[in-house]
């Protein structure tokens, strides 16, 4: 019985083929759906067995397909985290650099520095803030990162 009604199997196997999905794991997958439809099959009943077993064929081709999109969920999921992890790491020694070359700059070369870059203030209200025009505020950021990119290369 079972052999005979293969190539039903790899008929439903084909409609749920995918190119990320191999097709002798579905051909797999929908046997066992077939034994099992097998199993609880009766003759008296008049049934057609093909009949009868197509919606557990499905079932089971269904669960397979949905399984291996879970596995693949968690394992894309998994990457994720790890990469999440290792780009937090990153940013861990990222902040400690700056945190170092900040440093080396003066007070009032930090408060300017820190008003650009971190609170994304433009230089001509930073003028306005420090009392230094936009051409000096200009100069000081340009004088304050060279000392922070040699800071950071001699690290």
């Amino acid at each position: 019985m079972i052999e005979q009604n293969l190539p039903l199997v790899h008929s439903l196997a084909r409609r749920f083929s995918r190119p990320s999905e191999p097709r002798d794991d579905l051909v797999q997958a929908g046997a066992i759906g077939l034994i099992k439809a097998v199993d609880g099959f009766r003759d008296d009943r008049g049934r057609d067995l093909g009949a009868y077993a197509v919606p557990t064929i499905v079932g089971e081709l269904r669960r397979h397909v949905r399984e291996r999109a879970s596995a693949s969920y968690v394992a894309l999921e998994e990457e994720m985290l790890a990469a999440d992890a290792r780009s937090q790491a990153e940013m861990s020694e990222t902040r400690e650099l700056v945190r170092a070359a900040l440093d080396v700059l003066g007070p009032r070369e930090r408060r300017i520095v820190v008003l650009r870059y971190y609170r994304d203030w433009s230089q001509q209200r930073i003028a306005a803030e420090v009392g230094l025009s936009q051409v000096q505020v200009s100069r000081v950021l340009s004088a304050s990162l060279a000392k922070m990119r040699h800071r950071l290369e001699a690290a």
